[in-house]
C-alpha cells in the first residue's frame, strides 16, 4: 500500500506552491511572444493577475518585506504598458546592472569591516576609477 504525504513549510501546502508554479509558467510562456496582439495582452494580464493574486496569498505571511519587491511590483502593474509601449520584452536584460551591483556594491560590502559601509564603498569605488 503507497502513502501519500503531504507536506507543509511554513503553513504552505505543496498543492499551493505547485499552483503558483504552474500559473507562473503560463505567463512566462506569454511573456516570450515575440508580437502581441491586444487580447494577448489582455490574456496576459489576466494571467500576471492570477498568479500574483495566489503568489501575494501565499507568501505575504512568511515576508519579511511584506512583498515590497520593485520587480514584483513592475511585473504586476507595469509589463504590460511597457509591451504595449516597447514590444516584446524577451530581448530585455538586467545583467549588466546585475554585474555592476555585483562589482560595485556586493564585492566593497563583503570588503568592508560593516560600520560606515557606503563611506567605505565609495572610497573602493573611488579607488578603481
Amino acid at each position: 500500500m503507497m502513502k501519500i504525504m503531504v507536506f507543509v513549510v511554513d503553513d504552505l501546502q505543496i498543492e499551493d506552491l505547485s499552483e503558483v508554479y504552474v500559473k507562473w509558467n503560463e505567463i512566462y510562456l506569454l511573456s516570450r511572444l515575440e508580437k502581441f496582439k491586444e487580447s494577448d495582452l489582455e490574456n496576459f494580464q489576466k494571467a500576471i493577475n492570477d498568479w500574483g493574486d495566489l503568489f501575494i496569498k501565499l507568501f505575504q505571511k512568511i515576508s519579511n518585506s511584506h512583498l515590497k519587491f520593485p520587480k514584483l511590483h513592475s511585473w504586476i502593474y507595469h509589463i504590460v504598458d511597457t509591451i504595449r509601449e516597447y514590444g516584446a520584452i524577451n530581448g530585455y536584460t538586467t545583467e549588466t546592472y546585475e554585474s555592476l551591483h555585483k562589482t560595485y556594491v556586493k564585492i566593497p560590502y563583503r570588503l568592508s569591516n560593516k560600520k560606515e559601509v557606503e563611506k567605505q564603498i565609495m572610497e573602493n569605488v573611488n579607488k578603481k576609477q
